[in-house]
């Protein structure tokens, strides 16, 4: 797949994203519109009331009990409004026991006296019509709290705040019309974690399990923000009371977990990854223990939160020590790109947790807000990862037509004209002279023309036995126009390593024609190999005229070859080459290769 076309996708899939979003927007304001004639009417309560067994006072506000934590609420008097015919009394009975009695008989409850509901209100919602509440009748309302251990979670306050007149489909217009913003948040960042940050895991293999990490915890926050912000309506779907208890508290659960996870697959350090992966076990267990218990009807799940919700606390300040070890100690740049997304998530949960306990807010808008700052910063990092990706391709391109270019060049660099015309003339000489010996030279000289050919292919290293094997080519052709004042010698100790091709040839070469080539009675060309505990040698020396390498050459060439090899020496296998030469007495190339390099 080519770069343009996965910035293309990654583009095209946000675009898709937002358009999503419009599309509920507009579809969420066009259903309130329509649905004018299903809006819901708060009703009240006027009478008299009793908290928890004590004496009968007057109801002056519906406000009464908000900063209060009661275990049993009862109210006696009639409804503020009559209920029409044809619609009902909505009754939201969230994690409260609830009792509601028309002339002494009860019209709703939600008691039961089997399996685990004997222990746990759950989660319902009770239809009570016209014909069962007329409308001079006295009603009496019972409102018990379970979980008065959470001082600051007032569900009596919030069931009577949801009393309302309307038909069946009153809630779901409800729904939209309170919770929309909440809703367009949670599928934003579920939307994001589905589509964006998984395409860029599988279009860039090397993150794609941190980036698929990612995907899980944002799935997660953005299916909690939902579970948490339509709640009151969960029994709209799941008809059972404790199941829909069970899913609100196994999501809550479960953020921690994900969290967890992208947290361990970010970290390097081992110690680190040991113990966040012990919380990610532990967690995983209590959230099982909590949900069986709950099933089995031995442990209500929401008062499993005073053991689970302070490890998940501390956990969630362990792996933050983790992150900030790795990012400051350790200098990890991913650690601390991890940190900075992660942190107010933590610190949201924290303030949250704190106003569970203690009530300084009925909504738990922190992690909402948590989850939403931490998806737009990783939304920021994986744009600039992308960009840097980018970037990086662009290099790489670049890097590789470079290579190409120079490969290009050696070979032009290594069949220079005069070789061409020397190698021919020399063969036609031959064939007058000698004709097998012409046609020995003529299959050489194309077998050297071809394995110049070749190289332009070649896109790693090559063992060195099929580069030794040019260079006899090469220096056969060489020795056919030399005579007997080239003289050739091996030393081969080790051939068992790779090497670019075409990187020793124009050793050689220079070895001949500017070595013993200007020599005036010839000399030795002597190609060696040496193989060491660390490292490999290739040698190539003459005892031609050498050359003073302090001074640049003044001999009109741009010695472009050398460079050539010396660059992809480096680049190829992080090889280096040394030319030592003394005027008079000869010069010697030392290729170096590290071992660990090939």
């Amino acid at each position: 797949m080519k770069n343009n076309t996965k910035a293309f996708i990654l583009t095209g899939t946000l675009g898709i994203l937002l358009l999503f979003a419009f599309l509920f927007v507009w579809t969420a304001v066009s259903y309130q519109t329509e649905a004018v004639d299903t809006e819901s009417a708060k009703v009240s309560i006027i009478g008299e009331y009793t908290t928890d067994g004590e004496s009968w006072n007057k109801i002056q506000s519906s406000n009464d009990f908000i900063n209060d934590n009661y275990e049993t609420v009862t109210f006696r008097g009639r409804l503020s409004q009559d209920i029409p015919k044809n619609q009902y009394l909505i009754i939201s009975m969230c994690d409260v026991w609830v009792e509601i009695k028309a002339d002494g008989e009860v019209v709703a409850t939600n008691h039961y006296d089997t399996g685990a509901s004997t222990i746990t209100p759950g989660n319902s919602i009770a239809y009570v019509s016209a014909d069962e509440i007329p409308n001079i009748t006295e009603i009496e309302l019972t409102i018990s709290n379970p979980y008065t251990v959470f001082s600051g979670f007032n569900p009596i306050q919030d069931t009577l705040n949801k009393l309302t007149v309307g038909n069946k489909d009153t809630l779901y217009n409800d729904l939209l019309k309170n919770n929309t913003p909440a809703i367009l948040i949670s599928l934003a960042i579920c939307f994001l974690g589905l589509f964006a940050f998984t395409l860029a895991g599988l279009l860039w293999k090397n993150v794609m399990i941190r980036n698929i990490a990612l995907a899980l915890m944002a799935i997660t926050g953005g299916v909690y923000v939902l579970t948490d912000s339509i709640y009151t309506y969960l029994p709209l779907w799941i008809g059972n009371p404790v199941l829909c208890m069970v899913f609100d508290e196994f999501v809550t659960y479960l953020l921690p977990i994900a969290a967890f996870l992208y947290v361990r697959v970010n970290v390097e350090d081992k110690r680190c990854k040991g113990y966040i992966s012990i919380l990610i076990i532990v967690s995983i267990l209590l959230t099982m223990a909590a949900v069986f218990l709950q099933l089995f009807g031995v442990m209500d799940i929401l008062k499993s939160q005073i053991f689970v919700f302070p490890f998940i606390l501390l956990g969630s300040v362990g792996s933050t020590i983790c992150l900030i070890y790795e990012a400051f100690k350790l200098k990890s740049k991913n650690s601390r790109a991890v940190l900075i997304s992660v942190c107010p998530l933590v610190v949201a949960g924290l303030i949250d947790f704190i106003n569970s306990l203690t009530g300084f807010t009925q909504d738990r808008v922190f992690i909402r807000l948590g989850l939403l700052i931490t998806v737009v910063i990783q939304i920021y990092l994986l744009l600039r990862e992308t960009r840097e990706h980018q970037k990086e391709l662009l290099r790489y391109q670049e890097m590789q037509n470079e290579m190409l270019q120079m490969r290009v060049s050696i070979m032009v660099s290594q069949i220079q004209p005069h070789f061409l015309y020397n190698s021919l003339t020399s063969i036609a000489q031959l064939c007058e002279k000698n004709p097998s010996k012409a046609k020995k030279a003529t299959i050489e000289f194309s077998e050297y023309l071809r394995r110049n050919m070749n190289s332009l292919k070649e896109q790693a290293p090559v063992p060195f036995e099929s580069e030794l094997k040019h260079l006899e080519t090469y220096l056969s052709l060489e020795k056919m126009r030399f005579g007997d004042e080239l003289n050739i010698e091996y030393d081969i100790e080790a051939t068992d390593f790779l090497i670019p091709s075409l990187t020793v040839q124009p050793l050689v070469e220079n070895a001949v024609k500017h070595g013993v080539g200007m020599k005036e009675d010839g000399g030795t060309v002597t190609i060696a190999t040496k193989e060491f505990d660390d490292r490999y040698e290739v040698i190539v020396s003459d005892d031609g005229v050498g050359f003073d390498t302090a001074k640049k050459p003044n001999d009109g060439r741009t010695h472009i070859g050398m460079e050539n090899v010396r660059n992809r020496l480096k680049t190829m296998c992080n090889a280096v080459l040394n030319i030592e030469s003394t005027v008079g007495k000869g010069t010697v190339a030392t290729i170096t290769i590290p071992k660990e390099e090939i």
